[in-house]
Parts: structure tokens; C-alpha cells; sequence
């Protein structure tokens, strides 16, 4: 059977707080989760604004060991064959990590250790049917098979069904189909190979007079950075969009935004 699974986090120490999961048959669990750790569990503004979720919310949710002994025993209703469980992106493995360290049950540390180690990342996956040069969001992907504009709301089980709704679409089109897509993302004909990182924006800038470059997944991870680098008192005004619309620009204009050079591709 297989389980289309995102999570959403705690911005510096990796602790889920809300966990959404799709089986192929429609089936769904979804459930807001109380950290174990009271260290460093704290909700941020930025881990707010992207995706509803506060403090308040959290600390009235079950606690972690509960959800995912729940989770357990709801993947184990079918259990004719070993789960196959579908992320996107490279970071749903690591808040699995950072909650089997602080589970005490078994049924929870079971499936967030089977989670850690056999999470399925399809993001490389759908680049190559593209034939893409970088990765593309998610939120992209929908947006083309759908052919509408979507907003993303960063819920984790809003984000389960989509990577469920894209394997579906990848499954039934052909790259034959699909080779005019994302003509944005793909090699320009004459242009020289280079060694793609998966990235879907670059930062440059001068680090002591040496030319440094960073590379970040998303948006959402190029605005967390530029939101971080705000003096703390000031952040407390500053609205996450606001911050987006400031690195677009940048990007579009060739200008620098917080003294850095940014580059969407």
C-alpha cells in the first residue's frame, strides 16, 4: 500500500508539529502534535505565517508519542504487505530523526524509525520526467496538470494530497507528453553541462572578498534565510510576503536585497 506523507515543522530543532498522510486508496490521517521536548519547541513567527500554526494550537494538540502510535496502528489496519511511504523534498527524513530521539513508546519510535530510513523522496523523480536541470515545487507540478494558479497553504495533509494527485499524474502521462513543460527549469539548447545542485534558488555574495554562493530548495527556505539575517527586534513588523516579494524583485531586477544578490531560477 502506499502513503503520501508531509510534515510540518519547529524551525531550528526539527520537531513535528503537524502530520498529514494520504493512503492510495484515499484514506487519510491528519493530526497537529505537541513536541516531547519542551526545549526548542517554540513556534516561530516565520513557522506561523507560512502555515497557520501557533503556539496556542500546539500546545493543545496530543503529544507526539500519541499521534504516532495512533499513525502506527493506522498503517497497520492493512497488513498484507510493507507500507510505501512518499515524501517531497529532502527534509521530511530529518523531523522523523529529530522525533524518534525524543519518543518513549514503541509503536512510535517503530513507524518514525521506518519513516526515517525508508521516506521515498519523489522530487527526483519528477525532474527526470520533465527532464529538468533543478527540481520544481510541488505547488508548480499541480498548477500544470491542473492548468490554474494555486495558492499553497503549507497544511500538511493539503500537501499529502497533492504529492498523492502528482504521483497520479506522473503515473499516467507519458515524458513524451510532458516534454514542454517547465521549459524554464530545462537546459538551453548550446548550453554548456554543469552539475545541478537541487535548488530552485541561488544567493551570491561577498564573503571577505571571496565570492560565496548558497543554494536553497524553495522560496520558503530562501525567505526563512533572509527573515533569520533581520535584526530580532525588527522582525516582529516584517511580513513573511512581504519578504518574498522583495527577494522576487531582487531577482528580477538584478538588484541586491539585504546587501545579497538573488537568482530564481
Amino acid at each position: 500500500m502506499k502513503y503520501f506523507i508531509d510534515f510540518e515543522a519547529t524551525q531550528f530543532s526539527n520537531y513535528i508539529i503537524s502530520i498529514g498522510c494520504v493512503r492510495e486508496n484515499g484514506d487519510e490521517f491528519y493530526s497537529l502534535v505537541k513536541p516531547a521536548s519542551k526545549k526548542n519547541k517554540k513556534i516561530t513567527k516565520f513557522i506561523t505565517d507560512l502555515t497557520g500554526i501557533t503556539s496556542e494550537m500546539v500546545d493543545k494538540a496530543p503529544e507526539a508519542d500519541e499521534v504516532f502510535k495512533n499513525f502506527f496502528d493506522w498503517c497497520a489496519e492493512f497488513d498484507d504487505d510493507i507500507p510505501e511511504f512518499f515524501c517531497y523534498g529532502n527534509c521530511d527524513a530529518n523531523f522523523c530523526q529529530a522525533n524518534f530521539n525524543q519518543s518513549t513508546n514503541f509503536k512510535s519510535k517503530s513507524i518514525l524509525g521506518f519513516l526515517h530510513t525508508g521516506l521515498k523522496d519523489y522530487a527526483p523523480v519528477v525532474q527526470k520526467h520533465f527532464g529538468l536541470i533543478q527540481l520544481v515545487s510541488l505547488a508548480k507540478v499541480v498548477e500544470y496538470y491542473q492548468g490554474n494558479e494555486i495558492i499553497q497553504t503549507h497544511n500538511a495533509l493539503d500537501d499529502a494530497k497533492m504529492l498523492k494527485y502528482v504521483y497520479e499524474q506522473i503515473q499516467s502521462h507519458s515524458i513524451e507528453e510532458d516534454k514542454t513543460a517547465f521549459p524554464d527549469y530545462k537546459k538551453k539548447a548550446n548550453e554548456p553541462e554543469v552539475v545541478q545542485k537541487p535548488n530552485s534558488i541561488r544567493v551570491s555574495y561577498d564573503k571577505r572578498g571571496k565570492k560565496v554562493v548558497q543554494f536553497f530548495n524553495s522560496i520558503d527556505d530562501a525567505v526563512q534565510f533572509a527573515y533569520e539575517k533581520l535584526p530580532e527586534n525588527n522582525r516582529i513588523n516584517v511580513k513573511i510576503e512581504n519578504i518574498k516579494k522583495r527577494i522576487i524583485k531582487a531577482s528580477n531586477t538584478q538588484t541586491q536585497y539585504q546587501q545579497l544578490y538573488w537568482n530564481i531560477k
